[in-house]
């Protein structure tokens, strides 16, 4: 147990580090949604999730509640996530789509979601960078902001203890098929704020200030200006959250 702690801890300043040299962008424009479609391509060929030729763009990127990031590191693009924020007013989105089922009764009752798909990792870097957490924190920060119920996650049985494990995610439904995706998928959900301690506390990187949540998340007209780049302040939260605890 204490190697496991000692561990985490390592991995969570090495985690922290990296992050003092990774972007995230909004993407706003045609140029760079292209570029995100030629990665998720790459990505999606070499882990056989899907075999579509050029980039991979759909119609639901254009949404007003789909919010495309991409992360670049040293100023090449790593990875890329979508993240619907779904409301009763504004059910779309992957997961809506295969779970109606699931997802519709909650909604009904004024619930709130989102829905992290189209993630794509660069799989030239898999074994070099952590790409699933420096992603999933935009799920993360997402989660905050919004002030939504649950973080879904519509993800394959290989990686269901990912995802109990890290997030405390529960399994909502068994795995369905899905157009355009070459495996099924079951769906699950977890509660990814930073009032969830236990995450924040054994994953610090997960941490963010309202302002980096704000230039992620905010319409454009709010700010005045999108801003080009984010940088994570994972690290400027944490030194708040122990300034706290110790006053």
């Amino acid at each position: 147990m204490v190697e496991d702690i000692q561990t985490r801890m390592r991995l969570a300043e090495q985690y922290l580090q990296l992050m003092d040299e990774i972007e995230y962008r909004r993407v706003d424009t045609a140029e760079d949604l292209e570029d995100v479609g030629m990665l998720r391509a790459k990505a999606y060929r070499a882990h056989k999730v899907m075999d579509r030729k050029g980039p991979i763009i759909d119609e639901i990127d254009h949404h007003s509640h789909a919010h495309v990031f991409a992360i670049y590191y040293r100023e090449q693009m790593i990875s890329t996530i979508r993240l619907h924020h779904v409301v009763s007013e504004h059910r779309y989105g992957t997961s809506v789509d295969i779970f109606p089922d699931i997802l519709n009764p909650l909604l009904d009752q004024g619930m709130s979601f989102i829905d992290p798909v189209r993630h794509a990792s660069d799989p030239e870097l898999m074994g070099e960078l952590p790409l699933p957490f420096l992603t999933l924190r935009l799920g993360a920060m997402a989660t905050e902001y919004f002030n939504t119920n649950y973080c879904l996650a519509p993800v394959k049985r290989a990686h269901y203890a990912f995802y109990r494990r890290y997030f405390g995610a529960t399994q909502l439904a068994e795995e369905r098929m899905h157009e355009g995706i070459l495996y099924p998928v079951g769906l699950f959900a977890g509660r990814l704020v930073t009032s969830n301690t236990r995450l924040m506390d054994r994953y610090p990187y997960f941490r963010s200030t309202p302002r980096e949540r704000e230039l992620l998340f905010a319409p454009a007209e709010q700010l005045g200006v999108t801003p080009l780049t984010v940088r994570p302040t994972a690290r400027f939260a944490l030194a708040e959250a122990r300034r706290s605890a110790a006053a």
